[in-house]
């Protein structure tokens, strides 16, 4: 099982990422009161469904990608940017808006910032090794 991953690493990242995204933006939908009491009086029931239908499309986005033989470089950079975006735009987040935030909201949002850096380096390791089979 880790030999397929590690060969297909880039792939196996995108389409988690893609599962867990639609994962994400199927809850929101559910319940965006509930989810946005447990982070903070700014997250309203409209910023959640915001929220889900942005995973939505995020979610959509990488499982095409993970469906390709060789995911287009320049849309796995975009991917990259993106989540990029997403940690930097969480830390503005925690700092900025920590007085609208519940001790969960703030445990959420840097838990999460911390999970798409993670998956941000194993895109740009999965990229990196997508280009070297491309090269060899």
């Amino acid at each position: 099982m880790f030999a397929a991953l590690n060969r297909n690493l880039l792939q196996s990242v995108l389409f988690a990422d893609g599962v867990f995204s639609l994962a994400v933006a199927a809850l929101f939908f559910a319940v965006p009161g509930p989810i946005g009491s447990l982070v903070g009086p700014f997250a309203t029931p409209m910023l959640i469904n915001g929220l889900a239908a942005f995973f939505l499309l995020w979610g959509a986005f990488h499982l095409a990608l993970a469906r390709q033989a060789q995911p287009s470089a320049a849309a796995v950079r975009l991917a990259i940017a993106g989540d990029g975006l997403w940690v930097i735009t969480s830390v503005a987040v925690l700092i900025a808006g920590r007085d609208g935030l519940t001790l969960t909201g703030i445990i959420l949002i840097a838990v999460a910032a911390v999970a798409v850096a993670d998956i941000l380096l194993l895109k740009q390791i999965g990229l990196a090794r997508q280009q070297c089979t491309a090269m060899a």
